[in-house]
Order: structure tokens, then C-alpha cells, then sequence
């Protein structure tokens, strides 16, 4: 056991395939280091102690919102036989929640590495993944593991619901803008939006989340490929799909227009939608500032710049 352990993690946002990704099609999410969070332990006379922006103090008083956390780190004492250990546990995070940048999975992912590396216990891939869907699963109920997933890699990952789910190739030189519309997202009401779509109106329906999954499959080859032009214009065509299942509202659009009035290759929402962020893509860092200052303009509650290839950081 060491004195001080470090865990971290970073967020996450779907580059495409939201929604489309509930019916069988392909998504592609994107880990995002600029935005990160970090989990420091460090030994304690008694007790376990929770030092964290929504909550401080004993383990045991945790709110019911915050139990997943409790039943994640019992879990991982229990695995390692360490049910009678002390010690403080601070979270530090600059993830925004309810944004879909995969806050609460980005925790349970430092969470993880930081007991381990506290314990000088050897943590496998599998074991991580399988230790941090604990805390999904009781915040979330069924999560797709593809945010665990995501906030603890390094590269693109490319999932199907239930059957594929893995690191992808990335080799795209482009910066990547992620404003905030300071609308919450709301993940069930716009899940129930393509859900009544379906009912109403099944066949158009069919074929826009069909066209999504078509757009992700290409958006995948010019990843590889390095061709951030035509990722952007299938950045767009699958934000004329979002809007047509209508998970898009009037903010989003506003933004999305003002983005590629000011020179993103391709612009759309990342997440449920009805609020949340939108992403821009971008040929180069300058290009991204200017898309920047015109969102934070238009309203961008926060902005953020992740450069593919380069160094980059966080806009207030």
C-alpha cells in the first residue's frame, strides 16, 4: 500500500451515431483528454472519507444519487480483501454532468485505477472495465458499457449495442471544438421522442436511423484515413438526421449554424440532444478559436478545444 495513489480518467462525447446506436447501428465515441478528472487516496487513521464537489464526508453518508460510488468502492475492497482499510478519497473533476461527456463513468474509471495503484495491485483492461460498469449499472440501470469504455482509452472506440465494442484507429489531423449550450440534456425524453417517431411515422423513421448508421460506418474510414473535410460534411448529414427525429431544438441549431458560418468542416449535437454540447470540427487550431469566439458569443455556456495531433486546452 502506498501513501498517495492517483487515478485518472478523462470525458468522453459520441462524434456520431447517437441515438441510431439504440437500434442496432453503429456509434463512434471519442475520448477527450482536455477534459479530465482526477481521484487522489491517501492513507487515513479511520474510516473512509469522500472529498468531492457534490459531497464530504464519511463513506457511509453518501446520498442515494452518489450509492453507486459506495457500491463500487466496497466491491473493489472486497475483491482485493481489503474490507477493513482507512483512507481519503478526493475527486476532482472538470467533466460537466449531464452534458453526456460521461462523468459519472470517467469517476468510476479513476476510481478504480486509484485503489489499485494505492494497493500495488496489477489492473488488467478487462478487470477495469468490468469493476467500473458497478457503479454505471446502479446510476444508469443498463448501461452500454461504451462509456467506460471510452473514458478509459486513449483512442476512438467503435460500438454496436450488444454485440462490438472496441478501439478503432485514429489517425485524423483536425482540432475538435466541444461548446456547451447550457441546456441539460434529457436523455429519456429525446429516447421517448425516437421512440413515438417510430410509432407515428415508422417508415421515415427506419430510414434516417439507417441513414446515421451509414454515415458512422463511412465517418469510420475517414478517420483512418485521415480526411477531416469529409468527416465534416458527414458530421452534418447526421445532424440533418438528428433533426429529423427531432432530439435537435432551437439552441443546438443556433449554435450548429453559427459554427459552420465561421469555418467548421461540419457541425452537429453529441449526446441525447435537447440540449447538452455541440461539437465543430475543425482544420486547425486557428480555425477553432474563431469558431470559439463566435459560439461563446452566440451563448456557449463553456467551450472546450481538443486537438487531434497537437496540444491544446480548455476556453472559458
Amino acid at each position: 500500500m502506498t501513501n498517495v495513489a492517483i487515478g485518472h480518467s478523462h470525458a468522453k462525447i459520441i462524434l456520431m451515431g447517437e441515438h441510431s446506436v439504440v437500434y442496432g447501428q453503429p456509434a463512434i465515441a471519442l475520448p477527450i483528454s482536455k477534459i479530465d478528472l482526477n481521484v487522489t487516496i491517501k492513507e487515513r487513521e479511520s474510516g473512509i472519507y469522500i472529498n468531492s464537489k457534490y459531497y464530504i464526508g464519511n463513506i457511509n453518508g453518501l446520498p442515494n444519487d452518489l450509492l453507486g460510488i459506495k457500491n463500487l468502492i466496497d466491491s473493489i475492497l472486497e475483491k482485493l480483501s481489503k474490507e477493513d482499510a482507512s483512507f481519503e478519497m478526493t475527486i476532482e473533476s472538470s467533466i460537466p454532468s449531464e452534458r453526456g461527456m460521461g462523468s459519472s463513468a470517467a469517476t468510476s474509471v479513476a476510481i478504480v485505477k486509484a485503489l489499485y495503484n494505492f494497493f500495488n495491485v496489477t489492473l488488467t483492461k478487462p478487470v477495469l472495465l468490468k469493476l467500473s460498469n458497478i457503479e454505471e449499472t446502479i446510476t444508469h440501470g443498463n448501461p452500454s458499457g461504451l462509456d467506460t469504455a471510452t473514458a478509459g482509452s486513449d483512442n476512438p472506440v467503435w460500438f454496436i449495442r450488444n454485440k462490438v465494442l472496441h478501439e478503432i484507429d485514429f489517425n485524423l489531423d483536425a482540432v475538435l471544438v466541444i461548446a456547451d449550450s447550457g441546456i441539460k440534456g434529457r436523455t429519456d425524453i429525446a429516447i421517448n421522442y425516437v421512440k413515438q417517431q417510430l410509432a407515428n411515422n415508422k417508415s421515415a423513421t427506419k430510414k434516417s436511423i439507417k441513414h446515421i448508421g451509414q454515415l458512422v460506418t463511412k465517418a469510420r474510414q475517414d478517420i483512418e484515413n485521415n480526411n477531416p473535410e469529409e468527416l465534416g460534411y458527414l458530421m452534418s448529414e447526421n445532424q440533418k438526421e438528428l433533426k429529423n427525429l427531432r432530439v435537435s431544438n432551437s439552441k443546438i441549431d443556433e449554435l450548429v449554424e453559427i459554427a459552420n458560418k465561421n469555418g467548421s468542416l461540419g457541425t452537429k449535437l453529441t449526446g441525447s440532444g435537447l440540449g447538452g454540447c455541440v461539437i465543430a470540427l475543425a482544420k486547425n487550431l486557428t480555425d477553432a478559436e474563431a469558431i470559439v469566439s463566435a459560439l461563446t458569443k452566440a451563448g456557449a455556456l463553456e467551450t472546450w478545444i481538443q486537438p487531434f495531433k497537437s496540444t491544446g486546452g480548455k476556453n472559458d
